[in-house]
């Protein structure tokens, strides 16, 4: 097989990923922490924002640290990062929710962007000819970490206090960091690479990249292509119920909005790689505009559908825009300059929720969510018209 070590690192680096995703499945932890904690289950939802804010805060720490010193001591670092903000959550008193707020929110979401980070950019530099497929693997493998673990933390809730489940996951993650983030490498860390062609064209730093209009485009489009997502998925269980469906059902319909999530990352950005990177993001707003407007009105099947094609497009564009960020930035300081991409997609996360649920029932809302991803054709018209060009 041509490139061993790569795909060595690719498939270490993929399983490193199951383990950070965990930021995303809090919402099983909301009702057993608020009753073992004696805290409102608002107060507890809060931590969601806290690790999604670090999370991006951590991607750019990150993305510095690997340019410093090697890619495995920083992706063990944000794997024992993570493993601590679950020990310390499970240890503490619950005299004060921003106590939580720092070890569970904080410090694991600041840990998994570590890590998350380090890994995107070593699977774009080990696969530099297949970065499509080699990136859609490793973001896909972070959302996939829904699908595989939430069912198996909500079982060990069943007949565990919610301190216990933290120290196994603690546990868990420590031996992952030590198993797998020590195998994540760059190829210019390893002998068994040849960089000679690794950095072509153009390598800026983040200080160049923020004066180019590319930048201003990659980032409000992560924005906008995330914003359906952050709006509708924590709605899906409730809205599903509201259109006739049982809780049976509605709780499947969250298992598949996690499919869909992991296969948009993987499938994607390998039809990204054939027809057009800016032409797919495009794409992926339209689909988005009329998802949400037709979730103003259908059942059946076509809410069953529409509520899939969300998360697909959601996850599909976490994995093109890295892959923009790197054709138009250069490989050599990934990691800092898709940080500074990401504030739209802590913007997107931490303010666009709450905004527009001012905006009154589900109907109101999703209208906006859908011009706000119509929007978003705007802000990758310039690059695509520049791709066009070439």
């Amino acid at each position: 097989m041509e490139n061993k070590q790569g795909w060595k690192v690719l498939i270490a680096a993929s399983i490193f990923q199951l383990f950070l995703g965990v930021i995303y499945i809090w919402g099983i932890f909301v009702i057993p922490a608020s009753e073992a904690f004696g805290w409102d289950v608002e107060v507890v939802q809060l931590t969601s924002s806290f690790k999604i804010g670090f999370f991006v805060l951590g991607n750019f720490c990150g993305g510095k640290l690997q340019t410093k010193i090697c890619a495995s001591k920083v992706s063990m670092l944000g794997g024992l990062l993570l493993a601590s903000g679950v020990f310390i959550s499970a240890i503490m008193p619950p005299i004060l929710p921003a106590l939580f707020y720092i070890s569970y929110g904080i410090i694991c979401g600041f840990g998994s962007g570590m890590g998350y980070i380090v890994v995107i950019t070593a699977a774009q530099k080990w696969f530099p000819k297949m970065r499509g497929l080699a990136t859609g693997i490793c973001v896909g493998a972070f959302g996939l970490s829904v699908t595989l673990l939430a069912p198996v933390l909500s079982w060990l809730l069943t007949f565990n206090s919610v301190q216990t489940v933290f120290l196994i996951m603690s546990a868990t993650f420590f031996l992952a960091s030590m198993l797998f983030g020590r195998l994540v490498k760059f190829p210019d860390e390893s002998s068994f690479a040849n960089v000679n062609t690794l950095y072509t064209g153009e390598q800026l730093t983040t200080g160049q990249v923020i004066k180019r209009k590319e930048y201003y485009c990659l980032m409000l489009s992560l924005l906008l292509v995330t914003v359906a997502f952050f709006v509708i998925n924590p709605s899906v269980q409730t809205l599903s119920i509201v259109r006739g469906f049982s809780l049976e059902f509605a709780t499947m319909l969250l298992m598949i909005t996690g499919i869909s999530n992991t296969l948009g990352r993987i499938i994607v950005p390998t039809v990204a790689d054939r027809i057009g990177k800016e032409a797919t993001v495009l794409s992926l707003m339209v689909i988005l505009a009329i998802a949400s407007a037709t979730l103003t009105f259908a059942t059946g099947p076509l809410f069953i559908l529409m509520v899939a094609l969300v998360p697909s497009c959601f996850g599909a564009g976490l994995a093109i825009i890295p892959l923009l960020a790197a054709d138009y930035f250069g490989l050599k300081n990934f990691g800092s300059n898709y940080s500074a991409v990401g504030i739209g997609f802590a913007t997107s996360a931490l303010f666009m929720p709450g905004l527009i649920s001012l905006l009154g029932d589900y109907s109101v809302r999703f209208i906006a969510v859908s011009a706000l991803s119509a929007l978003g054709v705007l802000t990758m018209m310039p690059l695509f018209l520049m791709a066009k060009k070439k």
